[in-house]
């Protein structure tokens, strides 16, 4: 069983709103001894990251092998054009892409805790969309753990509900300094009934205090989403570092994810499955992995977070 634990489902896309994305991406592709084509890339967002209806994406799952996704939405309370009214609607509407997509979709809903409806939003995307929680972007400038987050925290508590929380270090505009792991540390004391998951576990290269925080806690977990990128360009180094993960955090607090559909533009979803699973086979002599361990990171792990069925995906 294969789950993509971290996916951005996008109702639309304009031109400018890809631009900023594109532009790290072509950076990364670049950094990785590539010869992108920015205008390529753009248009290719431009053309492919909106469905709305998630149809492309089950698409794209069926050709990779993956049997669910997570998918989930963003919020900015400083983006103007995203009212209230914009953000209900587009989560409303990921709730229909997962009734569409029956068993194949798991649906995280975006909002910004600084909102002064956001816990009466919380309610509402999980017992009337049918979401199983929140995605959250402290990097734009609120602390997750602070007195606006704890208003959805405890609606999130209520529903056994599921956090995913980004961290790990960006570039301006990102205000990294709230994206440190240890800014969740807070939650498991007061909330332990909800599921946590660090986003990027804290980055390839600021993974030690997510691993030190999810040793120490149980209901804390990290996707892997974008160490690919680390995988692609020192893969050695992926091994080792993984490994260390592992025997660090425990092997079942690591989920497999893509951070697809901006992510894959660099290269495809199987791609990425594949640093993974041929762990075993690949990884350097001195650094070991079993087929138990690739399996739990590429589904098993996540199916347990989530509770998914573990069977495979449909025919």
């Amino acid at each position: 069983m294969i789950v993509d634990s971290h996916y951005h489902y996008m109702t639309a896309m304009s031109k400018k709103g890809a631009a900023e994305m594109v532009g790290m991406l072509f950076a990364e592709a670049q950094r990785m001894g590539g010869n992108p084509d920015y205008d390529t890339m753009l248009q290719t967002a431009v053309r492919t990251w909106a469905d709305p209806l998630a149809d492309r994406l089950i698409e794209n799952m069926d050709e990779a092998g993956v049997d669910v996704t997570v998918a989930v939405n963003v919020d900015d309370i400083a983006i103007k054009a995203f009212t209230p009214e914009v953000i209900d609607r587009q989560n409303r509407m990921l709730g229909e892409a997962l009734r569409r997509h029956p068993g194949r979709l798991v649906g995280l809903a975006g909002i910004d805790p600084r909102r002064p409806e956001a816990a009466q939003m919380a309610g509402i995307c999980m017992e009337e969309y049918g979401l199983a929680g929140v995605k959250y972007h402290p990097d734009h400038g609120f602390d997750p753990a602070g007195a606006d987050s704890y208003r959805v925290l405890e609606v999130l508590a209520r529903h056994r509900g599921i956090l995913l929380s980004h961290t790990g270090p960006l570039m301006p505009r990102g205000r990294s300094k709230f994206a440190d792991p240890l800014m969740l540390s807070d939650i498991a004391v007061d909330f332990p009934e909800i599921r946590v998951i660090a986003a990027h576990s804290g980055g390839y290269i600021h993974w030690r205090p997510w691993a030190a925080l999810a040793a120490y806690q149980a209901p804390f977990y990290g996707d892997l989403a974008v160490w690919d990128t680390l995988a692609c360009r020192n893969y050695p180094l992926f091994c080792r570092q993984l490994r260390e993960v592992i025997d660090l955090a425990g092997g079942e607090k690591i989920l497999f994810g893509t951070d697809g559909p901006v992510q894959s533009l660099l290269y495809p979803v199987k791609t990425m499955i594949g640093f993974v699973r041929d762990l075993p086979e690949k990884a350097p002599p001195d650094i070991r992995f079993t087929r138990e361990e690739v399996n739990r990171i590429l589904g098993a792990n996540a199916a347990a977070v989530f509770g998914l069925p573990t069977h495979s995906r449909p025919a």
